[in-house]
């Protein structure tokens, strides 16, 4: 297949049509657009809080507007990752990696490493960034560290997301979808203005997925990708005056889906208690005559299909009371302009996901020879267990911000910004890890009630309070050479409360083969939590007596001064080079819901050092090419902890030092008025210095291939170190070809695309092994576009993976307990199999 793809790819660079007529797109990191038979358009961005020539602005950016991303087919987060050189992007964990810094764990008290904002507004989920082209009108990527102008938990880079703007003369679109598995959409949009000096805009979308991509053997509905979409906003921007303009948009959005993309294709493990289980396993009853099961197949549908999975629990998700706002407001004075801008925004997302991995809904677990205590007490069998588990996730969150920055606008040698920023955040995380039908947990036998049948419940309330002043000051000495520098003073703080609760079923000598139906579930919380002080510790440990629930406060504030330094050449007005060293920071956090000994973890630094190359040959050839160098510090990582009782939960710790490296290429070329071509490569090279002494949670023992015992051992475990191991989620090799033709006819134009994407391997884990491994993977996309004459209407014919290859999103080891030579299973998330489909647009002016 391998093969295939490149001699496809090959002959689509060289012959394959593409669009001609798109009305402005990126030199980086996407198809170039055109103006039509003038060559390649000039793309303006306002990455530095000013309007720009993205060839003029000493940054690694790509920019996506919307019309080149119909174009190419960019429509998803995973999408600006295969074309953009250095992003990485997790669908699977909804994680974010540019130049190896993102986000290890979504735990609350954690944060990004890649700082994301619309329409200027921080947000950190990445829902408003994957948004349809319909709504975005423009995406921009930047990449290293944005210390200076956008501040904390801008480590890795920032993605800003640019809304589509009322427009002054009345414009309607409408635009439907159908697809492959059951997909279709529909979005419209009107805008125009009410009156003078008044302009709206409002628009919505709703989408449908009726099948998924992987399919229940057990007889459940099929997930992943399925579910539904909806989503609104209006808009209004208003003349207040001859030199202030003033903007709004309020939305608002629900969804229901089944987002499966992990699934198991290694072996089950059929031990009576697997790693880390606390409960009978599930797997344990396809031993055992008697089993109840959806599907009594005992080897995973997923080892011979990768789209099959057998599950008793339907992975949901849903997206409720999400309401957003945002506002800016621009003052243009004689010198400098003032720009307010503000947003608000609340909702509350549930999740379900199944855990045991089977559809095993009970059997009776044999007791042990001769009976053991059950066999002295009459009335005793043995022991009905209804292993199916299951997570469900709350996130309750509102959270907004506010900025005033004043810009200098006049053209003259020294320009500058200067402003001040707020953040505030209130996130109430509750995980409930249970057993819904196995009912001796609702009722411990050494403690409260347990209604809701938890055998681990995780639960925080934590308040982030984040301040700022900045300022940046650019001064061109001669018409080549121009130093920037800037600074920023950032101070976050963060406080709330942490709960938790831990029981074990068939624990601590009371095994279900010894106890049979008598087996008790025991809480054990007391012994597993930590009542010692420690960083971050707030408040005692108190236990209510009444749900049996641990509490604690957490509370702590971290500061940094972060910054750039950059000195820019221009020896003409088609090149720019450029050198910079910037400073970021990610703000410190906590492991919030474990009570753990070290719940906090300290900040994240780094030092990065960048030089860069523009080149505009004519308006034919764009060259974008950027090196860079990373001295990482402090690298917040969660890792698996195993507890006396036998339960695995994770704390955070803060890795010393990590060094990374590479080189980053964007080409644009337009050889003839009809046909473009891009090229987009990404190399990265990363390597932790110094790492010990952790435990793998898949290899306790370190026992498995690659393994560095390092220390002694400790509970049994065997700590390893970690130094030589590649960050997650970075790939050393990234690629992105597109080819573009436009044929004009008389009623209008024929645009054919052909995309090629390639990533090499890369871990999902600091721990290098290889079950944590993504293997390469590459992907080739087709499209074809036909534009009416005076673009009233647009019809694109689709299909992305062409050759429905296997991408890998994320790789996880399972333990096997029940291998005598301590097997790991494989488990992978996938990207999305063959899909096709038509989209229709018609556009009233």
């Amino acid at each position: 297949m391998r093969n295939i793809s490149w001699m496809f790819a090959s002959v689509a660079i060289m012959a394959v049509p593409a669009a001609a007529q798109a009305q402005g797109t990126a030199t980086g990191g996407q198809p170039p657009a055109t103006e039509e038979g003038s060559g390649l358009t000039e793309i303006v961005v306002t990455a530095e809080k000013r309007s720009a020539n993205l060839q003029e602005v000493p940054l690694a950016i790509s920019a996506y507007t919307s019309d080149a991303r119909q174009l190419a087919g960019i429509n998803t987060l995973q999408d600006f990752a295969n074309f953009t050189p250095g992003l990485s992007y997790s669908a699977g964990n909804d994680r974010v990696f540019i130049r190896g810094i993102g986000r290890q764990t979504n735990t609350n008290g954690s944060d990004p490493g890649v700082s994301t904002y619309t329409d200027g507004i921080y947000d950190a989920s990445t829902t408003s960034i994957a948004a349809s082209d319909f709504f975005i009108d423009r995406i921009e990527v930047l990449r290293g560290p944005q210390g200076t102008l956008y501040g904390r938990n801008s480590i890795g880079g920032a993605i800003n997301a640019i809304s589509k703007r009322p427009t002054e003369d009345f414009s309607a679109d409408l635009r439907g979808s159908v697809g492959n598995h059951g997909l279709y959409t529909v979005e419209a949009s009107a805008s125009g203005s009410l009156t003078k000096g008044l302009r709206a805009r409002l628009a919505g979308g709703y989408s449908k997925q009726e099948r998924g991509y992987f399919r229940n053997e057990a007889g459940g509905v099929s997930e992943g990708g399925r579910g539904e979409r909806r989503y609104v906003e209006l808009q209004l921007e208003a003349d207040l005056g001859p030199d202030v303009t003033a903007w709004a948009k309020i939305f608002s959005g629900r969804t229901d889906l089944n987002p499966r993309a992990l699934n198991r294709i290694g072996g089950y493990d059929f031990a009576p208690y697997p790693t880390g289980a606390i409960t009978p396993g599930a797997s344990f009853g396809y031993l055992i005559p008697g089993v109840v099961a959806l599907d009594p197949d005992p080897v995973p549908p997923g080892a011979t299909n990768i789209r099959r999975f057998s599950a008793d629990t339907t992975q949901t998700e849903k997206l409720r009371g999400n309401f957003g706002a945002t506002g800016d407001i621009k003052w243009s004075l004689p010198t400098f302009d003032v720009r307010l801008l503000g947003g608000y925004q609340e909702y509350r997302l549930d999740n379900t996901y199944e855990l045991d991995g089977t559809s095993v809904i009970s059997y009776p677990f044999p007791l042990a020879p001769g009976g053991g205590i059950c066999a002295l007490v009459p009335g005793c069998g043995p022991l009905t267990a209804f292993p199916s588990t299951q997570l469900n996730l709350h996130n309750d969150k509102s959270f907004g911000s506010g900025e005033l920055n004043l810009t200098s606008n006049t053209d003259g040698p020294l320009q500058w910004v200067a402003g001040i920023y707020y953040y505030q955040e209130t996130l109430t995380q509750e995980s409930h890890f249970n057993a819904p039908n196995q009912l001796q947990l609702r009722a411990p036998a050494n403690g409260p009630a347990n209604p809701l049948g938890d055998f681990v419940y995780a639960a925080s309330t934590l308040t982030t309070k984040s301040s700022a002043v900045f300022g940046q000051i650019d001064y061109r000495f001669t018409d080549a050479l121009r130093i920037t520098a800037g600074l920023r003073y950032t101070h976050d703080k963060k406080s709330g409360e942490e709960s938790f609760r831990l029981l074990c079923f068939g624990c601590g000598g009371f095994s279900p083969d010894l106890y049979g139906s008598l087996t008790p579930a025991l809480d054990i919380t007391a012994s597993q939590i930590s009542t010692l002080p420690a960083p971050g510790v707030a408040s005692a440990v108190t236990i209510d007596p009444v749900t049996g629930i641990a509490r604690r406060g957490l509370a702590n504030s971290w500061n940094a001064v972060t910054g750039t330094v950059a000195v820019e050449w221009q020896p003409s007005d088609d090149q720019l080079a450029f050198l910079r060293y910037s400073r970021g920071y990610k703000s410190g956090g906590f492991n919030a819901g474990g009570i753990s000994v070290l719940p906090q973890t300290g900040a994240e630094h780094v030092d990065a050092f960048e030089a860069g190359y523009k080149h505009s040959i004519g308006r034919r050839l764009r060259v974008n090419l950027a090196g860079f160098y990373y001295d990482y510090q402090g690298l917040q990582v969660p890792l698996t902890v195993s507890q006396p009782g036998g339960a695995q939960l994770t704390q955070f710790f803060n890795l010393k030092s990590s060094k990374s490296y590479g080189a980053e290429v964007e080409l644009a070329w337009q050889p003839a008025d009809a046909l473009q071509l891009s090229f987009n490569y990404g190399y990265g090279h990363s390597r932790i210095d110094s790492g010990c002494c952790f435990v793998d949670g898949q290899d306790p023992l370190a026992l498995q291939p690659g393994a560095q015992p390092s220390g002694p051992v400790a509970n049994g475990q065997q700590p390893q170190s970690v130094a030589g191991a590649r960050l997650s989620d970075t790939p050393r090799h990234k690629l992105a070809l597109n080819a573009m033709y436009s044929i004009d006819f008389e009623p209008g134009t024929l645009s054919l695309s052909g995309n090629y994407v390639l990533r090499s391997s890369a871990y999902s884990n600091i721990f290098n092994r290889s079950y944590n491994r993504m293997p390469s993977w590459d992907q080739v996309d087709l499209r074809a576009i036909w534009t009416g004459s005076g673009e009233r209407y647009r019809v694109i014919a689709f299909v992305k993976n062409l050759f429905d290859s296997k991408g890998y999103d994320s790789a996880l080891g399972n333990l096997l307990a029940s291998s005598p030579t301590l097997d790991v299973a494989q488990s992978y998330s996938f990207t999305p199999p063959r899909t096709y489909g038509l989209q229709l647009e018609l556009r009233f002016r």
